[in-house]
């Protein structure tokens, strides 16, 4: 079995709600902006590289939040166990979003359509810790 390494950010803004940025991949599902971490990089330094050449966003990372999860999958013949840590960015809510040509189209939203359209489980539960994590630990005005 191949071991993989792999971080990303989970982007929301703040607009008349909390919205999340999700990148649509080729076979129509959901997922974070995130990705392999190369040699000689940390976490951070992988997850601000992954999100800016899937997005073309720079943001910051939110201290205090850093989720890690793990899953299995088939790839090229190979079985795959992946370990994911996920952080927390916010940006402004006019950020211009270009996806890169991993990835079909992008697509905001908030917390009840996350819920909805994610098809797997541990994406549900970083949803709901990021989110929770935003209305507990973070001022979020309305505007």
């Amino acid at each position: 079995m191949v071991h993989e390494s792999s971080s990303g950010i989970v982007i929301f803004r703040r607009m008349n709600e909390i919205q999340f940025l999700f990148l649509m991949k080729k076979d129509g599902n959901l997922d974070f902006p995130k990705g392999h971490i190369e040699k000689g990089e940390n976490k951070t330094d992988a997850a601000l590289r992954e999100t800016l050449e899937e997005t073309g966003i720079e943001c910051k990372i939110i201290p205090g939040f850093e989720e890690k999860t793990d899953y299995y999958f088939y790839y090229d013949k190979n079985n795959i166990h992946k370990d994911l840590t996920l952080f927390l960015g916010e940006v402004e809510k006019n950020v211009k979003v270009k996806t890169s040509d991993e990835h079909e189209a992008y697509v905001w939203l908030n917390y009840d359509e996350s819920l909805k359209f994610l098809k797997f489980d541990n994406q549900k539960n970083i949803i709901t810790k990021a989110y929770n994590f935003i209305k507990e630990k973070l001022y979020v005005e309305n505007n």
